[in-house]
């Protein structure tokens, strides 16, 4: 009998929206090995911040897609990082258990993600209640990244509740999922057996990164003219993209230098007005794109930038998506974040970096990197591809996930 998988995710994608689609990928691929997958997913778009599936007052809507089911939850829309966020994860949860336990057949396996730990929750109690298995995925290391960034006291009440959710999650979870080595020694630090810890990383699939324009017609169609140094992704407080304002600022009197922003988040309008209050001209904010438009849009870029705050969590529990899009799509990569990410920059010689928040910094390594002659940046590039097509490959990455479910 075919054994059906449920992935659990609040920010789930496919490949039509923005954002990162590792479990459209993961699911695929389960469905090539022979499993029947469900997907739970907002049908409100974390980068769009509105609607993108109209569940016309239904609880859900099934949609199938590439071999798998999506299972788009109604969830509330929110504009800030407030109660109103909260108030969409709380409702998500509630909906996505309810919306459960009625599709009319029972899972062999649930994997809740915790890029909000809520919807984790909301998939443990599933599994519980369905008697079957559970995985918990951490994403995000919930509340300690918080805790980190300062964006709460450790003593304040919701740190509580977040701690408990964390402790019961540990315990109840068959196995543990982590996408950033770093994690391990964290997780072991909370009483989590070494053996029912496994690192599955983000990474790269085939299918997203085949181009369909010249490089010419790329850069012509989003409006790049200089050295064009693209980031993507989200625009929150984690992301720290004042430094990227900071950089262009110190690098404004160099007209060959373009610093673009694609995507959206809570703080983008902050950032927006701090770029017109600096005069930045050499920086534009672009909206997001679908995932499949990612290729092109690199394509026409120079170099990759990515920035993090100086946070101890993102010294080791982080595996961005954007990082290694970057490196598929050939770009010499300028890290401007802590730990992981930026040592295997170092190591693997597929960019530069620079300290977490330092702009001044920043600026440096890129007129460093603009200064390059081309077949060395390119060189840079392909040192990247090798890296993430050797070791960060999503087809080959399943396997560790199909050995746990198994």
């Amino acid at each position: 009998m075919t054994k059906e998988i449920w992935l659990i995710n609040q920010y789930a994608v496919t490949p039509d929206l923005p954002g990162g689609t590792r479990h459209y990928d993961f699911g695929v691929e389960l469905a090539k090995a022979g499993y029947s997958v469900r997907i739970f997913a907002a049908n409100v778009n974390l980068a769009l911040r509105r609607q993108i599936r109209n569940t016309e007052k239904k609880l859900w809507l099934e949609e199938p897609v590439d071999g798998i089911l999506f299972e788009w939850v109604r969830t509330g829309i929110h504009r800030h990082n407030d109660w109103r966020r909260a108030l969409g994860m709380l409702k998500f949860s509630r909906n996505v258990y309810n919306a459960g336990l009625h599709q009319g057949v029972r899972p062999y396996l649930i994997v809740g993600s915790s890029p909000q730990p809520l919807a984790a929750l909301a998939g443990c109690f599933l599994a519980r209640r369905l008697g079957c298995r559970f995985i918990l995925e951490v994403r995000d290391l919930w509340p300690q990244a918080l805790i980190d960034m300062n964006a709460v006291s450790a003593a304040h009440p919701a740190v509580w509740v977040l701690r408990w959710i964390e402790r019961f999650l540990y315990r109840q979870a068959d196995n543990v999922i982590v996408p950033a080595p770093g994690s391990v020694a964290y997780l072991r630090n909370k009483g989590v057996p070494a053996e029912r810890i496994s690192c599955i990383p983000n990474g790269v699939h085939p299918m997203h990164y085949a181009t369909r324009r010249t490089r010419e017609e790329a850069r012509l169609l989003y409006g790049f003219h200089r050295f064009t140094v693209i980031y993507t992704g989200a625009h929150g407080p984690a992301n720290a993209l004042h430094t990227i304002l900071e950089a262009a600022f110190e690098v404004s009197n160099e007209p060959e230098i373009e610093f673009v922003l694609v995507g959206d988040g809570p703080t983008k309008p902050e950032l927006q007005a701090r770029a017109r209050k600096m005069g930045l001209n050499n920086l534009l904010f672009k909206e997001p794109v679908p995932r499949r438009d990612i290729p092109d849009l690199l394509l026409a870029a120079d170099a990759a930038i990515i920035t993090l705050k100086d946070a101890q969590a993102f010294y080791y529990a982080v595996s961005p998506n954007k990082f290694f899009d970057y490196l598929a799509a050939g770009k010499p990569v300028l890290c401007a974040a802590p730990g992981y990410v930026a040592t295997m920059v170092e190591l693997h010689k597929c960019g530069l970096t620079s300290p977490a928040e330092d702009g001044k910094a920043l600026a440096s390594r890129v007129r460093i990197l603009a200064a390059l002659s081309e077949e060395k940046r390119c060189q840079m590039g392909v040192r990247g591809q090798w890296l993430v097509y050797s070791q960060f490959f999503r087809p080959k990455l399943i396997e560790k996930l199909i050995e746990l479910i198994e």
